[in-house]
């Protein structure tokens, strides 16, 4: 009995000893990643007046640095393309946490798909795995049933296959990260076999996602609590304004709370030059929509 304890004390200690050795791939994959924003939460590097969130829409349709000289307001972009509101309370409570309150938040909104499901919407996991080295991510991961609990002691429980993949991984050079976190689209990338949708579509209330409004209501809750003033944000579709969604978000939005709509009769916004796809604004386009931003942000001052 003796001599087993013993083999298996060595053992224990020569697994913690090679498990640990792991761990030089969890110091490097943040390396590896040309999106350093969520890292820059983590260690507290975002200290700005205005923060702008969102998915894709917030990502290349809003320029940061813009409504920084525009309003004079210090400001960040911290929207993930493909990003659900769920995706966004965590980083909201992770700005929080190790940054300096922002004054005011600004809100990108799918229209007319916030709160419904769609498959290209998610938990941004991916952005989150390089950066396991920090206890905070792994807890997050581990609450969202994503890794087990004894990635709290092993090494090797917060890897996975792309832990072991050491080439750099960036954005495309269609849209890079500026410096404020904005990634607006070349003009040059974009297509050009799409068409202005004069179809009005019909917005599915019954389709709407329970746990989404409810993620939505706690994200203003926490910015009141804060008294972060919050700006609900709708960018310019190619396509006839629908204000279904907006309507639903002013039920359900708390008294401060503002919304801003794009000048749904400025001729620039249906002409294909000022797009990228049938979504999202090329750089042209998000100068001018940034723009019309900023001047409601001085106006509700």
């Amino acid at each position: 009995m003796k001599r087993f304890l013993l083999r298996f004390l060595l053992f224990s200690l020569i697994f913690f000893a090679l498990d640990k050795l792991f761990y030089i791939f969890l110091f490097i994959a943040p390396k590896l990643e040309e999106d350093h924003r969520l890292e820059l939460l983590l260690n507290g590097k975002i200290n700005k007046e205005l923060i702008v969130m969102g998915s894709s829409r917030g990502a290349y349709n809003i320029i940061a640095n813009q409504i920084e000289k525009e309003t004079g307001k210090t400001a960040y972009n911290i929207s993930y393309a493909g990003s659900n509101i769920q995706f966004h309370l965590f980083l909201l409570k992770t700005l929080l946490k190790f940054n300096n309150k922002p004054k005011t938040i600004v809100l990108s909104l799918d229209n007319p798909y916030e709160f419904l499901y769609v498959k290209t919407f998610d938990y941004r996991y991916d952005k989150m795995y390089p950066l396991e080295k920090y206890n905070y991510i792994n807890d997050e991961l581990i609450r969202l049933d994503d890794k087990s609990k004894f990635s709290k002691i092993f090494c090797l429980a917060r890897l996975n296959r792309n832990s072991f993949n050491f080439r750099k991984k960036g954005v495309t050079k269609e849209s890079p990260i500026l410096e404020c976190g904005s990634m607006p689209f070349s003009i040059e990338s974009g297509k050009n076999n799409f068409e202005f949708d004069n179809k009005k579509m019909r917005y599915p209330v019954e389709k709407e996602l329970k746990n989404k409004k409810s993620v939505f209501l706690e994200f203003q809750k926490i910015c009141k609590e804060n008294k972060i003033k919050l700006i609900y944000c709708f960018a310019p579709n190619f396509r006839v304004y629908d204000a279904t969604l907006a309507n639903r978000i002013k039920k359900m939005s708390l008294p401060k709370n503002q919304i801003f709509v794009y000048d749904t009769t400025d001729f620039r916004y249906k002409k294909r030059e000022y797009f990228h796809d049938e979504s999202h604004l090329n750089i042209r386009g998000a100068i001018v929509f940034t723009s019309e931003l900023s001047k409601f942000i001085n106006l509700n001052k």
